[in-house]
């Protein structure tokens, strides 16, 4: 006896074998919102002992002292990282610098204007509230406004929109070094 599979039939079969193959091999997502948000900018993780010369290259020779706190290690995606005694404590992006390209970073993607940033930071960070300031509260220059977040027990977000209302510089900090 012969059994014939029709297209439609055949065609079914594979796409559900496809879908359950792509399935098994997405990332899970990152539950912890530090965690996920940290990840998302590079692979160099917070409050983790890093070799700053892994990361990248000195992007400010002339400016960096023995404290190292001055010190910012720029990756190939452009994402700036310092240093704060062994650890990596704060992750930089110049949106300014990067330009047109994606900004993996809080997955703002290709996105520059304030309204879509935000929309996409927020669905991506759903759990921690994000707040901004407006051009003379925010404190960080003419025309500048911030957005920022906190999560627990430490840790924090910051963007920075310019008087175009378009992304200049997005910031994530461990904890607070003094």
């Amino acid at each position: 006896m012969t059994i014939r599979r029709n297209a439609a039939a055949s065609a079914c079969a594979a796409l559900a074998l496809l879908v359950g193959a792509q399935a098994a091999h997405a990332k899970p997502a990152i539950a912890d919102p530090l965690a996920r948000a940290d990840a998302s900018f590079s692979p160099f993780a917070l409050n983790r002992a890093t070799d700053p010369k892994k990361i990248g290259r000195l992007v400010n020779e002339k400016d960096c002292s023995e404290t190292a706190i001055d010190c910012e290690w720029q990756d190939r995606a452009g994402v700036r990282h310092i240093i704060f005694g062994e650890v990596t404590a704060i992750k930089i992006i110049n949106a300014t610098e990067v330009g047109n390209r994606d900004i993996a970073a809080l997955n703002i993607g290709t996105a520059r204007a304030r309204p879509d940033v935000m929309a996409r930071v927020r669905a991506f960070l759903p759990e921690i509230a994000i707040d901004c300031l407006e051009p003379g509260q925010a404190g960080e220059g003419e025309g500048i406004s911030s957005c920022g977040g906190s999560f627990k027990p430490d840790g924090w977000i910051k963007l920075l929109f310019g008087p175009d209302n378009q992304l200049t510089f997005v910031r994530i900090d461990a904890f607070q070094g003094n």
